[in-house]
């Protein structure tokens, strides 16, 4: 069983500090949560759950800033 409601703090910290912005910190964290729900099956027992979920919420916010940026270079070459 995976608790994550004592590490709500440390990921809405990180997020914080990645999005410099309240609401996609949380937007963040959610899709983290998410993330890590559906990929639970790869965590291993008795792992570190606070570095899992860390790196998820890390790779989600590069993945959301590569996505961001290939669709800003989409409308420019468009415009």
């Amino acid at each position: 069983r995976m608790d994550v409601i004592g590490l709500l703090g440390p990921l809405r910290r990180y997020a914080r500090s990645l999005t410099r912005d309240e609401t996609q910190a949380e937007d963040l964290v959610q899709d983290t949560l998410v993330r890590a729900y559906e990929r639970h099956g790869s965590f291993r027992y008795g792992g570190n759950l606070r570095g899992w979920l860390l790196s998820i919420l890390h790779n989600t916010f590069i993945d959301g800033r590569r996505r961001h940026t290939a669709e800003a270079r989409r409308l420019e070459q468009a415009a």
